[in-house]
């Protein structure tokens, strides 16, 4: 049953309804979305900040935080990890919301282990202590707090009596940092007393009484009546005995000893120097000073010049013979270059002299449209030079510059100053001389080089001279594009013709500073490019 034309319309209508009732902020959003997962952050951040300021949606602030966590803005993208995992599904929301929400709870906890934390902590307690980082004051400071790595933060502290303290670091990702924080007295100031909390009462428990003690009974002292000593009897001395006087002991006159010879000695070593020296009576202890940690590395250095060399060279496909005749075969022209690049912003401009050579084995090849009888066996030994000038665009894949997408075109021109192309008639091979059946079409590949006009015998109709190639036999060499005879279509033997590659791709690393090494390929007026070198900054 056919549906009348009204119906037809009004399915037609319900159908395409849909994609005109976008909502605001779908263009910026499916533009932004395309952008990050290319890697192209820079233009994806604006595309999606401004979906997002016109209608939120997870599939594109997910995204959005991606970006901020790859350029360092993890506070940003933890942020908007954390509201989107804890959002719920709503009406309207499509698969990739869904999907959105579920990859946000697994990234906020990945996003907050990178994230970097402060903790100022006083070695001692300072009345009225401020802390301020970047000019803000932060509460209880001695308490871990969020900051985004590579960004400089100064730290400042305070307090009354004591001078102000002020100093630089960077975070790294994942660091935990931990400043220890020494204030100096101000001169001829006294510290101001600290607070202490007021000491809570101690319960005591009252005192236990203890019952009276029970007099003891005492016995009176019994009286001893007084012992008498007997006299002392007198004790009988003895006269002192005299003793004769002792004789003089003859005594040997002192030996003079000749005088020492002085030892000469070291000097005493001076004892080890103290990184700090304890303070005297008197003096203050100078407090540690506290060394900030190097900010990390920022992007390389761009070199202006570059100097290159590498191998340079063109795959010619069998089909691109197909595409003005039929024959042909893979054919490789190798070649190299000497490259001279400078350095536009994030573009290269190269400029470049590269060798090829043609070289082509005998192969069989004939005109669309043309009889099997115009079979040619063609071949080549032509030699160029080259010279062109390509602009590339560079897309760093890391913050390091380490390895950089390049993509770009070239233009140029190319001069074949050696070697020539040769043509010459060709029969089956299969065929029997003097026999003229034999002389049918077969595999061209298996064709064979006439050697003159129906020589052999009977291939008059390979081997002849009634057409363009009449004189093409043995020996015969193509003219060039401006030595052709008037009025014959010979000169296929190109002299100056055209170079261009679009596009080219390829991938740079970049271990040192001043070396790097270049892959790239493309596709070419002669062939797919294919190419590998080094360069050095000058």
């Amino acid at each position: 049953m056919r549906l009348p034309i009204a119906s037809l319309v009004g399915v037609l209508a319900v159908l395409l309804v849909h994609p005109a009732l976008a909502a605001p902020g779908d263009k910026e959003a499916n533009q932004g979305i395309n952008a990050a997962k290319g890697g192209f952050c820079k233009r994806a951040i604006p595309l999606l900040e401004s979906a997002e300021s016109q209608r939120h949606r997870p599939s594109s602030a997910v995204p959005l935080a991606d970006c901020y966590a790859k350029g360092g803005d993890l506070l940003k993208a933890s942020e908007i990890y954390h509201t989107v995992a804890s959002e719920k599904k709503e009406p309207g929301y499509n698969a990739r919301d869904v999907a959105a929400i579920t990859s946000a709870k697994k990234k906020a906890a990945q996003i907050e282990a990178r994230i970097p934390t402060l903790v100022v902590t006083p070695v001692e307690p300072y009345e009225g202590l401020v802390v301020e980082v970047n000019g803000e004051e932060i509460s209880d400071p001695s308490s871990p707090h969020p900051f985004d790595p590579g960004v400089q933060l100064v730290v400042v502290a305070r307090a009354d009596g004591y001078e102000q303290s002020s100093q630089k670091i960077a975070l790294k990702e994942k660091q935990r940092r931990e400043i220890k924080l020494r204030l100096k007295p101000k001169p001829g100031a006294k510290k101001p007393p600290v607070k202490k909390p007021p000491e809570k009462p101690v319960a005591t428990k009252p005192p236990v009484k203890k019952p009276p003690e029970k007099p003891v009974a005492t016995k009176p002292p019994v009286k001893k009546p007084p012992v008498k000593k007997p006299p002392e009897k007198p004790v009988a001395t003895k006269p002192p005995v005299k003793k004769p006087p002792e004789k003089p002991v003859a005594t040997k006159p002192p030996v003079k000893k000749p005088p020492e010879k002085p030892v000469a000695t070291k000097p005493p070593a001076e004892p080890p120097r103290r990184a700090e020296t304890t303070p005297g009576p008197g003096q203050t202890a100078k407090p540690p000073v506290e060394m900030p940690e190097p900010a990390p590395p920022g992007p390389r250095k761009q070199r202006k010049v570059w100097l290159g060399a590498g191998f340079r060279g063109f795959f010619v496909p069998q089909f691109m013979f197909q595409l003005l005749g039929e024959g042909g075969r893979d054919v490789l022209v190798p070649g190299g270059e000497l490259a001279l690049s400078t350095r536009l912003g994030t573009f290269d401009l190269v400029f470049s002299v590269a060798y090829a050579r043609f070289w082509m084995q005998d192969t069989p090849f004939k005109p669309n449209g043309h009889p099997d009888t115009d079979y040619e066996i063609v071949a080549s030994d032509l030699q160029a030079l080259q010279a062109d000038a390509r602009l590339v665009w560079n897309i760093p894949l890391d913050r390091n510059e380490l390895f950089a997408f390049r993509i770009g075109a070239g233009l140029g021109v190319g001069w074949t100053f050696m070697g020539d192309l040769y043509r010459t008639q060709a029969y089956p091979a299969d065929a029997v001389p003097g026999d003229q059946s034999t002389f049918v079409p077969g595999d061209p590949y298996r064709y064979v080089k006439c050697r003159g006009p129906n020589n052999p015998a009977g291939s008059f109709r390979y081997c002849n001279q009634l057409d363009y190639d009449a004189d093409h036999y043995p020996g015969y060499v193509e003219p060039s594009w401006f030595t052709r005879p008037k009025g014959r279509p010979q000169g296929l033997r190109p002299l100056v013709y055209p170079w261009l590659v679009l596009p080219e791709i390829g991938l740079s690393f970049r271990p040192w500073d001043r070396f790097a090494v270049d892959l790239r390929a493309g596709a070419s007026a002669t062939g797919v490019l294919g190419g590998f070198g080094m360069r050095i900054a000058l």
